[in-house]
């Protein structure tokens, strides 16, 4: 496909009538001023990104149905890094829009990204009843997870026989089980 990539090249920029793509020189790398900054910032913006995708498969809304964003963020650094890269965090996210507001907006589930919450509105594209039915049943099977670790945490006789690794284990478990029903309380609330 060498006539494409011809094609292209002479799209990038104006080139002479013998400029052609296959004999041109190799571009020379240039230093980038301030990379490790532009780095973190693209890493930022990445997990912006990240957090729509989640927020798309818990809900199980579809990767191209068109959603908007909603940052609650006075930090300004955070408000350029929208400016500059929100093309990229739209396309990236199939976003319609990204804005800044003050509060959060109803019926919209949030997640934390860069020390700045993001909501994603989700009004009109889930059925809110059906979603609040899911979210206490999964609740419920949370809570009965934690109470079962938690009574075998409890009996004296599991901890001083098991090995320290499985007590670990089933502590880790207790404290990861905690957190979801944390993270469910707040999405039930959310809604």
């Amino acid at each position: 496909m060498p006539f494409i990539t011809e094609e292209i090249w002479h799209e990038l920029k104006e080139r002479g009538p013998k400029e052609y793509a296959c004999v041109a020189a190799w571009p020379k790398p240039q230093p980038v001023a301030d990379a490790p900054a532009l780095l973190a910032r693209m890493a930022q913006a990445l997990e912006v990104v990240g957090g729509v995708r989640t927020i798309r498969n818990q809900k199980g809304l579809g990767p191209n149905k068109p959603l908007t964003l909603a940052a609650k963020t006075t930090d300004a650094t955070l408000q350029t890094l929208l400016a500059d890269y929100g093309g990229i965090i739209r396309k990236l996210a199939a976003l319609t829009d990204i804005s800044v507001v003050e509060a959060a907006p109803a019926a919209a589930v949030g997640f934390v990204a860069g020390g700045a919450e993001f909501f994603v509105p989700l009004e009109g594209q889930i059925d809110l009843g059906a979603e609040k039915e899911r979210l206490t049943k999964e609740l419920e099977y949370a809570q009965g997870f934690r109470d079962s670790v938690s009574k075998k945490l409890s009996n004296e006789k599991f901890v001083a026989n098991a090995k320290p690794e499985l007590v670990e284990r089933e502590r880790q478990k207790l404290a990861d089980a905690e957190a979801q029903i944390a993270a469910l309380d707040q999405q039930l609330a959310g809604l």
